[in-house]
């Protein structure tokens, strides 16, 4: 009975664990699509993002193209102009 119940947790903890993955991998490629980068690197860096979750996001993260999100300094300025 006691293996039943630890086999129910592991499945529990491995879909917490698949799930937050999910979550990671669809913010970094909300992120892809907002990037200043053309559009062929970025159906690429989206698809390795697919296909390496992990590995892929941290490449994403080091390597591939920022965001066009404007900083705080710069919202400053666009308002005063």
């Amino acid at each position: 009975m006691n293996d039943f119940k630890a086999l129910i947790d592991l499945i529990d903890m491995r879909w917490f664990l698949v799930m937050c993955l999910v979550v990671i991998d669809a913010w970094s490629i909300r992120l892809i699509l907002k990037s200043k980068a053309p559009l062929r690197e970025t159906i690429w860096w989206s698809v390795i993002v697919v296909l390496c979750p992990i590995v892929g996001c941290l490449f994403w993260y080091t390597l591939g193209p920022k965001p066009l999100i404007p900083l705080p300094d710069d919202r400053a300025n666009a308002s005063a102009a």
